[in-house]
Order: structure tokens, then C-alpha cells, then sequence
């Protein structure tokens, strides 16, 4: 039996401010949650209850996963020999296919995928390791391993890499073993789990095909930068955010080499590249292939026309800079719907950048400093309503004002 708690709005939040309906789906906060592109279903990871499918017509939870490696058969591609090394298994990262058919979870090193009709899993992988060569001879980490004798991490200097794709014929006496590269930031899948793409934190994006077992990867985000002597640059090109189109052809990546790339799953050719001050931290797609959305850690949030490249606005806001968790298009194409670390829910035109209506999420009950991040929100019935999950595990419905419908 599942058993809903609809909980009563604390006084302090603003008046006309209040949610039309909340709902408890983790008592002690959420890590993470993903609400489907319908507004049917959201997937909420949990610190004391693993991961829950949320059946948000019905307000009840139709399933409970675990991404547990030690319960799951993990898949390697043939030859290759790896041992599991995971020291975290927490769910951070999740993405619902477009037309609510799967979804897919990950942690820093594995990601699994589920079917949402049945609950069953179709697929546990540990993110792939590389062959590299270690040279342990490098007197540059003498000093680190003098002062800190338990650490055997090898610095970046120290590293060859010989394969990127796989680790298989490891010579160790040679002082070659497998490396995991870098760990998992982002994900999403296309329609009927076709298709799933990772994004990793040393900017590598690999987009599966599962039918045939088909890798790519895209690099465009490990290009080097060179200085004036043409020297490369060394910089943070960590993955923060993917979007795949529902068919599974085309990505929007965004980096913290203040690039966001819209490419070609095919070919892995840049279909656009759109450029920012700072890093970019969150993207979206429009599913009817109209729109993007890219916004970075400073003042630029721009809305892209998919067609020309061109940008089409820049949200305005009042503040220095804006911190966006999440991203939708409205099906109409009138709307952009974006959360915040801030608790902020926020309804913005998509021609002008205008901000239209906003909302703020409830923060969790004794929670100090009274916050909480928007994970995820979606249009519903008719986009006269909005819904949304946040940190403090509370799902929550708002209306849309009648002008603006």
C-alpha cells in the first residue's frame, strides 16, 4: 500500500505564492528527480529509499528501483576485463525518454536503464575505463607521496593514455592498467531506450546505441585551447548538461569550457556551437526541434533558434547573475519553464525573455537555511499548470495565470 501525505504550506511562504497541491515523495529530502516531458511521471532518488517512479496522475509510487552494482549484472563489451570500482552509489543523475517509455539513472561511475510500463531493468553499465600507461618514476610526485604516504593516485603528468575506448591486453609490468577518465555528470535517453548519452567531467560524451552496441564519442568539448605561443591551455572542460532530441539524433552538451555544442549522433559533425563568457551550466531542447536553451554562471540564459543558430532572446533578470537546475519548452512554444538553486520557479516568453510568472518551491520543514533546488518541473493539464520536484521532496502543482494562457 502507498500512502500520500498532502501537507499543509507553513506560514511564512508569500501570499499568492502557494502551491495548489503538494505532495511528500521523500520524507528526509531528495538527491535527485526527473519529471517526464507529459507530467505523468517523475523519478525521485532518495537518501533512506533508494529510487521511486512516481505515478503523478494517480499521486502514488508504481516502483522501486535499486542501482545497487552488487545486485545487478553489469555489461562490458567483449574482451575486456574490469573490476567494479565504485566508492558512491548515489543516484544524482536522472532523465526520462520523451515519450515516457524509460528512464535512465546514474552515479558518478555506473548507469542503468528501466522500463517504465513494467519496472523492469534492461540494462546496468559501469562507465568505460581507458588503457593507460603510468610512469611512476615522475620525482614531480615525490613531494605529494612523501607528505601523504596512503595516497597512490597518479597525477596527470604521470599519465599516457594508449587506448580511450577500451582496456583490453594490459601489460602491468609495463606499467599499463585500466583508468576510468574522468567521471559521469549527465545523462539522458531517446524514445523507447534507444539511445542513451553520458556526459563525464573530463568533457568526454558518449551517445550508445543498445540495439547494436554502437559507441561515439564526441570531443568537441576536449579541443585544446593554445595560448600565443601555441602552447595548449590546460582548462576545466567538465560535462554539466546534456539533452538528447527524442529520437535519439541530436545532442545539446553544455561545458565549463563555456561552449555549448549541438551535434549530430550519426556523424558526431557540430550541427551549432553556441558561445558563452562562462561556464555553461544548464541546456534544453525543444522535442519539436524548434528551440534550445543554454545558460551559463554569469548574466547569459539564451533561448537559440534551432534553425538558423541565431539567438532569438536573453531572459531578463534583475540579477548580476542566474543559476538555473532545470529547463522546458512548453509544447505550445510560447514558453520556457526554468528552476533554481534559489527555489525559484519561473515562466519566461520565449520571443522576448520576459519574465512572466514565478513561483517559489516550499522549502523542507525545519530545513536550515530555509532552500531548496528545483530538480525538475513540466506543463500539465492543457499547460494551464506547471509541476514540480525539489530537493525538499515535495511535488508540487501551480497554476498558470489566465493572461498569460
Amino acid at each position: 500500500m502507498v500512502i500520500i501525505a498532502t501537507t499543509l504550506i507553513s506560514g511564512c511562504q508569500p501570499a499568492g505564492d502557494k502551491p495548489k497541491q503538494q505532495f511528500e515523495h521523500a520524507q528526509s529530502g531528495a538527491f535527485a528527480a526527473s519529471i517526464s516531458n507529459s507530467g505523468q511521471y517523475s523519478v525521485v532518488s532518495t537518501l533512506y529509499h533508494g529510487v521511486a517512479l512516481w505515478d503523478l496522475n494517480a499521486n502514488g509510487a508504481k516502483y522501486q528501483w535499486s542501482h545497487d552494482i552488487e545486485q545487478q549484472p553489469l555489461t562490458f563489451d567483449e574482451g575486456e576485463s574490469t573490476s567494479i570500482m565504485s566508492n558512491s552509489n548515489v543516484i544524482f543523475a536522472i532523465a526520462i525518454a520523451d515519450n515516457d517509455s524509460h528512464a535512465v539513472l546514474a552515479d558518478k561511475h555506473n548507469f542503468s536503464l528501466w522500463d517504465i510500463s513494467t519496472g523492469e531493468n534492461t540494462g546496468f553499465w559501469q562507465a568505460r575505463k581507458s588503457k593507460v600507461q603510468v610512469n611512476k618514476d615522475d620525482t614531480s610526485n615525490a613531494w605529494v607521496n612523501r607528505n601523504n604516504p596512503a595516497s597512490d593516485e597518479p597525477k596527470a603528468s604521470q599519465i599516457t593514455v594508449l587506448d580511450r575506448t577500451k582496456c583490453i591486453n594490459v601489460n602491468e609490468s609495463n606499467g599499463e592498467q585500466c583508468m576510468m577518465l574522468g567521471t559521469i555528470r549527465a545523462v539522458d535517453v531517446s524514445d523507447n531506450g534507444n539511445s542513451i548519452v553520458i556526459g563525464k567531467s573530463n568533457g568526454m560524451v558518449t551517445h550508445i546505441t543498445l540495439e547494436s552496441g554502437r559507441r561515439l564519442e564526441f570531443l568537441g568539448h576536449q579541443r585544446d585551447l593554445l595560448d600565443e605561443n601555441g602552447e595548449a591551455i590546460q582548462i576545466n572542460n567538465a560535462i554539466n548538461s546534456i539533452d538528447m532530441s527524442p529520437n535519439g539524433k541530436y545532442v545539446l552538451t553544455g561545458s565549463s569550457d563555456q561552449a555549448a555544442y549541438l551535434w549530430d549522433t550519426t556523424s558526431g559533425q557540430v550541427v551549432h556551437k553556441f558561445r558563452h563568457s562562462s561556464r555553461v551550466i544548464h541546456v534544453a531542447l525543444d522535442p519539436k526541434a524548434r528551440y534550445a536553451f543554454t545558460a551559463d554562471s554569469k548574466k547569459q540564459a539564451r533561448i537559440w533558434d534551432l534553425k538558423t543558430g541565431n539567438a532569438i532572446s536573453n531572459l531578463d533578470f534583475i540579477n548580476r547573475q542566474e543559476i538555473f537546475s532545470s529547463a522546458r519548452f512548453s509544447e505550445n512554444g510560447k514558453w520556457l519553464l526554468t528552476g533554481a538553486p534559489t527555489r525559484q520557479l519561473t515562466l519566461w516568453d520565449v520571443k522576448t525573455g520576459k519574465q512572466l510568472q514565478q513561483w517559489h518551491v516550499t522549502p523542507r520543514k525545519g530545513s536550515r537555511p530555509q532552500s531548496a533546488v528545483v530538480y525538475s518541473a513540466s506543463f500539465i493539464n492543457n499547460e494551464t499548470q506547471v509541476i514540480s520536484e525539489s530537493s525538499a521532496g515535495l511535488s508540487e502543482i501551480w497554476d498558470i495565470a489566465r493572461e498569460h494562457r
